[in-house]
């Protein structure tokens, strides 16, 4: 087998949506390799929608963070380069 390019890239982006409140800055400091931000667009709803730009191993670890603390995960997807949150 001749292709050897991992699924997914290092420099991936994602966007979580969970349930309640989450402090996007409270999360970097558990994650240096990552990247973090919330978007507070949906607040009102008591969604937090954060963005993360890391790779495989620190999505799941990420996810597992938020699952320990009892939130709820809405939605996890990943973000084509048209898509990115300036």
């Amino acid at each position: 087998m001749k292709n050897t390019q991992p699924i997914f890239d290092p420099e991936t982006h994602y966007r979580i949506e969970v349930q309640g409140r989450v402090n996007g800055d409270w999360l970097q400091s558990f994650y240096s390799s990552a990247e973090i931000y919330g978007d507070e667009t949906r607040q009102s709803e008591d969604i937090t929608v954060l963005h993360v730009h890391t790779d495989q191993s620190g999505i799941v670890g990420l996810v597992r963070r938020l699952h320990g603390l009892g939130m709820m995960i809405l939605q996890l997807q990943i973000v084509s380069e048209g898509e990115k949150a300036v």
